[in-house]
């Protein structure tokens, strides 16, 4: 990186923030000489604030390099909302007044960025639109707002900041309101007296009572975990002593009598462990306990029930974060802000790779999108989330601190599920953040309004997919909750409910059978698979549904819809002639299956199935395609032409024989230069267990751009009813 020149500088030498202020550089400015700014400190309230930062942060640095210090100053803009920045600056010592080359880290003295200080809890966050009036401004624009961290997250100065974040959204958010008052939970804890005197205890209410959930990781190490088990359940109703309780479990108690919420919700207490007809029972009632809870305790960090996620909060160290409160150069509404939180390096979201622990979890998704109040602890600092307001400590949610590879727009699935919950209530300014939310959620081209939902769920299967379980069949169970909250916003016409099989809608099916596992090396690390319980082995996952894999998957069948300049037409449809699932609990279509059948009518060929040879690998490489081992597959029709294939089970050999491709559906551009015929289909493999029906094995893609030839594969097939399961 070079420097402007002296030339350069010497055209803007009123100031060198006027580019800025005149909105020349929005990004913001390349290294200049720090003698500018100090030439300007005393008549540009820009200036002066920029000096006192770097003062407070590097005292005397800028005495000790005046000749040869330059300060490189760049602006990460809100995702949210462009209005916001925060400034971040990099200062440089040249070599010589001459040198100026400084992409050798031995120039670079420090970086940092600042944010300004705010003491309501309630701030306005970046999800409201349009410049504030005021002060905290720089160049022009308003500076993002961040609380000091708490040192201690287990502190009473901790508690009470998480009480007014609670306390507000009670006093100001109608849609944050537990929707039905009746529910009640089967078991609560009693958390004991406020003070401690009074040991917590299981009970089982009869009437409506303000619980909070704790939502956290039990861990690998359960050796010595109390849970409720049918032995010690009639103990636990008379008392159960905090020191026998998971050091996690204590500290959620700790939370809860601190914000008086007088019971918890905890699955390994509430639940009866050993009983798997009861935990079912109480498991499939998971979408109404953490819907309809007060408040949701979320701990992100540890990974372990045995740890505490109480105590030093690594941003609320003095030494990561320094209060600075300038001496104010009032030039009219420009006011600069009145207190700076300065904070070392660069302001950077977490990367998409950068999961917490308690995200790498299967049963957390729904944990984390039902509740409408969260409470989040991840040993960084306390983050506050609700259906109309999402903030943190540090002031980080100016970048969403979520993957994105993996799931696009996470940050607003629960939202846009739970727009209902608007309905009736009168417009507010605290329901911006549900509102921008929704307006995001319609944005994606061409997208009818009725296919929404359904890619929504589908970018909720890729998120979850990508998370661990204990138990190889919970993959159903864990995620039936959210399938339940989608299932509320899926009514037909007619007011008849959908269709819910196996992680998959009847309404949007041909879509939904695009899965796709992903390969190894997209994988940035695959997600644990639990073991199959004796009672479980005659379960039978339907080969056609995501959850028969335990790979991470992904949906790319609906990037016609939101990429291509035309709207294209769906064609060559199959028929869909029936749909019916076995569910593990009869009275619950959203519980896990045990069997599984679908009956489609459509373009059946039959075709051979090979592997590239080993010699292509690098041509491969360079081309971006996927190794040979996850995507080297291919079906070979009866005329010798060849389709690639994504198998479900790459790793597993297949024998030679007879395989078959069903087609599924086709989309045609419809535009001017019209895109060739984009044919998706299905790979099926006579079934073993089932005389007559098949299993899918893969799922195939003809794309002949630039060509339109339509898919070789189905050129002289004969249509066919055919099961799969």
């Amino acid at each position: 990186m070079v420097a402007h020149s002296g030339s350069a500088i010497d055209s803007d030498r009123k100031c060198p923030h006027l580019r800025l202020r005149q909105e020349r550089d929005r990004v913001g400015m390349e290294a200049t000489p720090i003698k500018l700014f100090l030439e300007d400190t005393p008549r540009c309230a820009d200036c002066s604030l920029l000096v006192q930062i770097i003062e407070a942060i590097k005292p005397g640095w800028i005495a000790a390099n005046k000749d040869l210090a330059l300060v490189e100053l760049r602006f990460r803009n809100s995702e949210e909302n462009n209005d916001l920045i925060v400034p971040q600056c990099t200062l440089h010592v040249q070599q010589s007044a001459d040198q100026r080359n400084l992409d050798s880290p031995v120039h670079q003295a420090a970086s940092f960025h600042f944010l300004q200080r705010v003491a309501s809890v309630s701030y306005r966050g970046p999800y409201c639109h349009g410049q504030p009036a005021g002060s905290g401004r720089y160049t022009g624009r308003y500076v993002a707002e961040s609380l000091q961290v708490m040192e201690d997250s287990g502190s009473p100065a901790a508690f009470e900041r998480a009480q007014q974040w609670l306390s507000f959204c009670e006093e100001n958010h109608e849609a944050c309101k537990p929707p039905n008052l009746d529910f009640c939970p089967r078991r609560l804890v009693n958390v004991g007296s406020w003070d401690g005197s009074h040991e917590p205890f299981l009970y089982e209410p009869t009437t409506p009572v303000r619980y909070a959930c704790l939502s956290y990781c039990w861990g690998k190490d359960l050796d010595q975990v109390l849970t409720t088990r049918t032995d010690n359940i009639r103990s636990h109703y008379e008392k159960i002593a905090m020191s026998t309780l998971p050091l996690a479990l204590q500290d959620a108690i700790t939370v809860c009598r601190n914000l008086k919420i007088p019971n918890l919700w905890v699955d390994s207490l509430c639940i009866i462990q050993d009983d798997i007809v009861a935990w079912l029972h109480d498991a499939s009632t998971m979408y109404d306990v953490y819907l309809n809870s007060h408040l949701t305790i979320t701990v992100m960090e540890p990974n372990s029930c045995k740890s505490r996620f109480l105590g030093k909060q690594r941003c609320g160290d003095p030494s990561w974060q320094q209060l600075l409160r300038p001496s104010i150069l009032t030039t009219g509404k420009d006011t600069p802000p009145k207190e700076v939180l300065i904070r070392p390096r660069k302001f950077q979201p977490r990367s998409d790779e950068d999961r917490s622990s308690l995200d790498r979890r299967g049963w957390c998704l729904q944990e984390s999108l039902l509740p409408n109040r969260r409470l989040c602890y991840d040993g960084n600092e306390m983050i506050w989330e609700c259906v109309c307001r999402q903030f943190c400590e540090c002031g980080h949610v100016v970048a969403p601190q979520v993957p994105r590879k993996t799931t696009p727009n996470y940050s607003n699935l629960g939202a846009f599920f739970k727009s209902h919950r608007l309905r009736g209530i009168p417009p507010s300014n605290d329901l911006s953040f549900l509102e921008w939310q929704q307006i995001k959620s319609s944005w994606r081209m061409n997208l009818p309004p009725h296919i929404i939902p359904f890619q929504r769920w589908r970018e909720l299967v890729m998120d979850y997919s990508y998370r661990s379980l204990s138990k190889k069949h919970d993959r159903l169970r864990a995620i039936s909750g959210l399938a339940r909250m989608v299932w509320n916003n899926l009514r037909h016409e007619d007011d008849t409910p959908e269709q819910y099989l196996a992680g998959l809608w009847k309404g949007d099916l041909l879509s939904d059978l695009c899965w796709q596992v992903r390969p190894l090396e997209e994988v940035v690390e695959s997600p644990e698979t639990g073991a199959e319980t004796p009672k479980e082995v005659g379960y039978h996952i339907p080969s056609w549904s995501w959850a028969s894999v335990e790979r991470p998957v992904t949906y790319r069948n609906a990037l016609p819809l939101e990429g291509w300049k035309h709207k294209p037409s769906l064609v060559d449809q199959c028929i869909v002639e029936n749909a019916s699932c076995q569910n593990e609990l009869p009275e619950d279509p959203m519980s896990a299956v045990t069997e599984g059948s679908l009956v489609l009518t459509g373009a059946f060929a039959p075709v051979k199935l090979g592997c590239h040879e080993h010699g292509h690998d690098e041509v491969r490489r360079i081309l971006g395609l996927h190794s040979r081992k996850e995507m080297g597959a291919f079906v070979q029709s009866s005329t010798a032409h060849e389709v690639e294939v994504t198998l479900d089970r790459p790793e597993r050999d297949r024998p030679r024989g007879i395989y078959y491709c069903f087609r599924l559906f086709s989309w045609l551009d419809t535009g001017i230069k019209k895109l060739g015929m984009e044919t998706w289909f299905l790979v099926l493999t006579a079934s073993t267990r089932q005389a007559g029906a098949f299993e899918r094995i893969g799922i195939g893609c003809w794309d002949p751009w630039p060509d339109h030839d339509p898919c070789p594969i189905f050129k002289d097939a004969e249509s066919a009813t055919i099961e799969i399961i």
